[in-house]
């Protein structure tokens, strides 16, 4: 392997690393410095938390896997995805509603729920493209991407700041996959651009939808009111 791979697989070694520190920091952060700020916990919170973790560590265990010649163990344990994507899917959903019911914020149903629809389509084309490993790991990594709006969003909350603040780490995550991409190919992988192009292009349709009076009274018709009004 040239120097030029070696540095390029690095990145795909450890930014998987990177992501689920950053999921674990951000939300056991929340938790010890802001844990009056967390909404009421139930059984179901938590089965979504192992399931959501279970998600990030498997993502982060895989091209370890790989880079360490397991390559048997990587492709058994991939068998087993789709058991945690319907498992952390089956709990958002409920989660999701919850918080509807408790605080009626569109932004946080709108965003949770284009953000599992992007999910899918980038895990599903993953797999689809397994035996093309340079395209399956870049999927991978922004079927990922999508799911960290959460632990983004802890950040200013911990330090009591504006949402605006998480705007920074969410752009720089969608970025170094593009960044990576242009040091080490001098171009753009296909897949990566398709992939930031689809989180990149969510943001507006997410904010768009949510300022939307008509789809607040959309989504009470289908959900229900909230609790406190919409």
């Amino acid at each position: 392997m040239s120097q030029e791979s070696e540095r390029g697989e690095r990145f795909f070694l450890y930014f998987p690393w990177l992501i689920l520190v950053t999921v674990i920091a951000s939300f056991g952060a929340k938790a010890v410095f802001d844990a009056d700020g967390l909404p009421p916990l139930t059984p179901l919170h938590h089965f979504h938390a192992v399931a959501m973790l279970a998600w990030f560590f498997l993502f982060a265990l895989q091209p370890t896997l790989i880079h360490s010649g397991r390559v048997s163990l990587h492709r058994r344990l991939g068998q087993f995805s789709p058991l945690i994507v319907l498992a952390f899917i089956g709990f958002a959903i409920p989660i999701s509603l919850l918080n509807w019911g408790r605080m009626g914020d569109p932004l946080i149903i709108t965003a949770n729920g284009v953000n599992l629809t992007l999910f899918l389509g980038l895990y599903i084309s993953a797999i689809v493209y397994r035996r093309r490993a340079d395209t399956h790991k870049r999927l991978m990594t922004y079927a990922t991407l999508t799911l960290m709006g959460p632990a983004f969003g802890r950040i200013p909350e911990i330090f009591d700041q504006s949402p605006v603040l998480a705007v920074p780490f969410v752009f720089g995550y969608m970025l170094a996959p593009l960044v990576r991409d242009l040091i080490v190919r001098r171009s753009i992988h296909p897949a990566t651009g398709i992939g930031f192009a689809i989180l990149f292009a969510a943001i507006p349709v997410i904010l768009g939808l949510s300022g939307m009076e008509g789809w607040a009274s959309f989504l009470t018709s289908v959900l229900g009111p909230p609790a406190g009004g919409v």
